[in-house]
């Protein structure tokens, strides 16, 4: 029987993520620094379960930091029987602002669940009041425990700030906790080497969800699903 490290694939530098799994497997792969090697952890998400991967993870983790912690991944990887973890399926919504447009992405876990948008009116007050309706609406209709909105730099969109705090406000009066993800840990967090532009997170949401694939109004949809799947996909890393 040859050891799990024996069957290492040899390193790469060139990997974009097509399905939710081999999201997984990138994040898995940059968090054990051995990204070059993605293509091997998404082989091993073929042999083995999601939750057992991840416990392999947190025990190597709580292992500390001395030596390779890729090398006691794998070691701890056949150690872990099958059923050694449980996933926990939580709610999101995941919203992308714009000044003139607000798209969501509801998530259980890492399924998609429902995806929609408004146009907002150039006046101020109206697209504060129709953007702050729809997530009311959305929270109304759909079970979530947290939100993941792209954060804004100070001082930057003066029009989508005001946006961002108005949905904030709905999110925070519902006890609903909020993850404000920079749009740079999108790209960092999508690509082996990292993504460039905005165009390569989209082309990775209507790869993995080609149903998202449309007209020039999908694109801020496109938006929400990747952000919400990589904070569901974070999610899965923490260590309590």
């Amino acid at each position: 029987m040859n050891h799990i490290l024996d069957r290492f694939a040899l390193p790469t530098t060139d990997f974009v993520p097509s399905t939710i799994s081999e999201m997984f497997a990138l994040r898995l792969a940059q968090k054990l620094g051995d990204a070059r090697a993605v293509r091997h952890f998404v082989s091993l998400g073929s042999f083995y379960p999601t939750g057992q991967l991840l416990c392999a993870y947190r025990r190597a983790v709580r292992a500390g930091t001395n030596g390779d912690i890729g090398r006691r991944f794998h070691l701890e990887l056949e150690r872990t029987r099958a059923d050694g973890h449980h996933i926990l399926q939580t709610g999101l919504v995941a919203i992308r602002i714009e000044r003139r447009a607000v798209a969501a992405a509801i998530f259980h876990g890492d399924h998609l669940e429902y995806t929609d948008a408004r146009q907002l009116s150039s006046n101020r007050d109206k697209a504060l009041a129709s953007a702050a309706g729809f997530i009311h609406w959305l929270l109304s209709r759909f079970d979530v425990e947290s939100a993941a909105i792209e954060s804004i730099p100070n001082g930057h969109e003066i029009q989508r700030r005001a946006i961002h705090d108005a949905i904030c406000q709905v999110l925070r009066e519902r006890a609903i906790s909020i993850g404000e993800i920079p749009k740079s840990a999108l790209l960092e967090g999508c690509g082996q080497p990292f993504l460039k532009s905005r165009a390569q997170l989209r082309a990775i949401a209507t790869s993995v969800w080609p149903i998202l694939e449309g007209t020039h109004a999908k694109v801020f949809i496109q938006d929400a699903a990747i952000l919400g799947l990589h904070l569901q996909t974070e999610r899965l890393f923490i260590i309590n």
